[in-house]
């Protein structure tokens, strides 16, 4: 046993207290000859749970074995729409939100880990002249806040643990929000991002609403969109209306943004109040789905497609790009990846990190079709297969 290169029983004792940046080296049983010390390290975290949103049901799987095999519950909400799940990292609960052509968007919680799941309460507009189509996002406030991204766009907020919801009317209202317009899949929200280590900080972003923040817990915002490139609109409403596809807010390095819009990726070091283009080295510059790995703020995943109409991965080939130097450059990573005839595509929230390390990657297709890499991307399996089309798929750590 040796404690900073010093032999125990040479010059200190067992008895002896360690101290904070002590170095605890154990050295190996050995026989015939010296060894080496090896340095105890901390464990990684190798074990993952799986969210995966289809049109037809959920699915929740969790690893095991360093990620080389998974459990999966039964099709839950079978027959609902699931437009999002998550887990909320303060309570370990697991959230669903789905809509059926019955009944209608609903929000349902689980304590089990999807065991059982009872109906929360369900973001209900106040005016009347509008209604819930969907429930896009849903995001967690270290403050015990639950925030809900929505269609038509606004942003919900609960304190009382999703029984009851409150419109951010500061952002439905503002001055910006007439020039907001429908994309393809509506005027939605879908992501919210609540600051872990400052709960006033939220950034958010829509389709086709653009990027705003606040910094007083949605009191106030402020548009966000100077430098986004919005090429089908004059420039008067652009900052009104740039198309966000996907975005998030780097939990580790403040003002960190990233965007995938619909003209180009981008990057922001100060909270979007202005972005850098960051498009060059990608085969295109059209796509939806891109996830961060949340321990490097350099480091982006985009999944680029042909372009506004056909929305098929380029060249029929699926492939994800990862840049490590803040987007200088990008890398594309297909092994094992479908390499031609696909002609399937990858929505917004169907690619996903799971914060474990080594950073697992995942991606669902809209032909039903789950891909998994536990090595950051470098290579790819086929977890899962024969499902409905997946809407999103989130992932999230075991300890």
């Amino acid at each position: 046993l040796f404690i900073n290169e010093v032999q125990v029983h040479d010059r200190i004792h067992l008895t002896d207290p360690l101290q904070d940046g002590d170095r605890l080296h154990i050295l190996p049983a050995v026989s015939g000859g010296a060894a080496m010390p090896t340095a105890v390290t901390e464990p990684k975290t190798q074990e993952a749970g799986l969210l995966v949103c289809t049109r037809k049901g959920l699915l929740v799987g969790r690893s095991q074995g360093g990620r080389a095999q998974w459990d999966w519950s039964e099709l839950l909400f079978g027959g609902w729409i699931v437009s999002y799940a998550a887990r909320d990292p303060y309570t370990g609960d697991l959230w669903c939100a789905a809509s059926h052509w019955q009944w209608g968007p609903r929000l349902h919680r689980s304590s089990d880990g999807g065991g059982t799941w009872t109906e929360a309460g369900t973001p209900a507009f106040a005016d009347g002249d509008r209604s819930l189509a969907a429930v896009w996002t849903l995001e967690f406030g270290s403050d015990g806040a639950l925030y809900a991204g929505v269609d038509p766009g606004a942003v919900f907020s609960s304190r009382d643990g999703g029984r009851t919801w409150q419109e951010n009317e500061a952002l439905s209202r503002d001055p910006l929000s007439v020039h907001w317009m429908e994309g393809a899949a509506g005027k939605m929200f879908h992501a919210v991002f609540a600051d872990p280590a400052d709960p006033q900080r939220l950034v958010v972003g829509g389709s086709a609403c653009g990027t705003y923040a606040s910094y007083d817990g949605g009191e106030t915002w402020s548009a966000r969109n100077d430098g986004v490139r919005m090429e089908h609109l004059p420039p008067e409403v652009e900052e009104g209306v740039a198309c966000v596809h996907s975005l998030h807010a780097h939990p580790a390095q403040r003002g960190r943004l990233w965007q995938q819009s619909h003209f180009g990726q981008y990057r922001s070091d100060d909270d979007g109040a202005s972005w850098v283009e960051v498009s060059a080295g990608l085969p295109g510059d059209f796509g939806f789905a891109s996830a961060i790995d949340p321990r490097d703020p350099d480091v982006c995943y985009f999944i680029p497609l042909d372009s506004d109409q056909s929305r098929f991965p380029r060249d029929r080939r699926l492939e994800v790009y990862r840049t490590a130097d803040a987007g200088d450059s990008w890398q594309a990573l297909t092994n094992g990846l479908p390499a031609r005839d696909f002609h399937q595509s990858v929505y917004r929230q169907a690619l996903a990190a799971d914060g474990c390390d080594p950073l697992g990657l995942y991606v669902g297709t809209s032909g039903g079709e789950l891909y998994a890499s536990p090595t950051g991307g470098d290579c790819w399996t086929r977890l899962h297969g024969h499902l409905a089309p997946i809407t999103a798929v989130r992932a999230f750590p075991i300890e």
